[in-house]
């Protein structure tokens, strides 16, 4: 390619990978040649949509170009369409800047690592993950709110919530840790229904969780926990002969009235509100708004 992404020449393997035709790629851009995402109702050439700075290839390029040294092992995705579907592949690319008819040239050599990197995406998922409850784990869970108080210049506001189930040891011994361990399958399963995509869920240790609801104020979010209370209580009232219940602490939170630097700090806080909880009699939450209580007949 030229310093323009401009296709000079490609091998037939490339134009095989891509079913493009040899003859009608010579000279265009690579985007175009070779089917980009960004480029398919845009004539323009590589380097001219907004969204190109994201574009492995386009670095790759400018740092061979910027440096004029070899660059190897560099991965990046490429997004194309063919027959009308959008496709993701990620390439090792190695590069080298070379001199051809006095012209300053840049080889590019493409390798289809995509399986491997979809191996790498799913074992990145399992070791952000609680294995047992499919939610996130406690270090995946910490850098969800870290960067929720980082995102957006610090302009945060969101409600957390640390729930703890009540007498669990209890209930590990009357009934045996395989029905504990079920009955945590059954919270997570219960409280992903009632909670949204932009929410967060993460176990922070043993029958620890910790939920953030974003956007959300303490009130909607009590509520919220409320009804989860509530259908798990349900879901094992005829089953077991122990309630199944769980305590809260509840914390609004945003930029302007609650001023923090770390999530450590915030979770020791609704740490202190849940144990509140525990002290006042369990099956309930403490907040802001005050007391409230979960568990019917308490």
């Amino acid at each position: 390619m030229d310093e323009y992404l401009n296709i000079v020449f490609a091998n037939n393997r490339m134009f095989e990978y891509f079913r493009s035709k040899p003859y009608d790629t010579i000279g265009l851009p690579f985007g175009r040649a070779f089917f980009c995402r960004e480029l398919r109702n845009n004539s323009s050439g590589c380097d001219k949509s907004k969204n190109c700075f994201n574009c492995g290839i386009l670095n790759a390029m400018e740092e061979i170009r910027r440096n004029n040294i070899p660059i190897e092992n560099y991965v990046s995705q490429y997004c194309f369409h063919w027959n009308n579907h959008y496709r993701i592949k990620w390439f090792q690319l190695n590069g080298n800047p070379i001199t051809y008819c006095n012209r300053r040239l840049f080889a590019l050599s493409f390798a289809d690592v995509t399986e491997l990197k979809q191996r790498e995406i799913q074992l990145r998922k399992k070791l952000s993950l609680d294995l047992p409850t499919k939610t996130m784990n406690k270090y995946s869970l910490m850098e969800a709110v870290q960067n929720l108080l980082e995102s957006n210049g610090g302009s945060y506001r969101f409600t957390i919530a640390l729930i703890d189930f009540d007498n669990f040891k209890e209930i590990n011994s009357r009934y045996g840790h395989i029905t504990g361990d079920e009955i945590l399958k059954v919270f997570a399963d219960i409280s992903r229904r009632h909670i949204r995509k932009s929410d967060i869920l993460g176990r922070f240790g043993g029958e620890e969780f910790v939920f953030v609801f974003n956007e959300t104020n303490e009130q909607q979010s009590t509520q919220i926990l409320k009804r989860i209370h509530e259908a798990l209580e349900s879901y094992y009232s005829k089953t077991l002969e122990m309630p199944i219940t769980f305590s809260s602490g509840i914390l609004y939170v945003d930029n302007t009235s609650y001023s923090l630097t770390s999530c450590t700090k915030l979770l020791d806080d609704v740490d202190r509100l849940m144990y509140q909880a525990k002290n006042d009699g369990r099956g309930r939450a403490v907040s802001g708004m005050g007391k409230t209580l979960f568990a019917k007949g308490l």
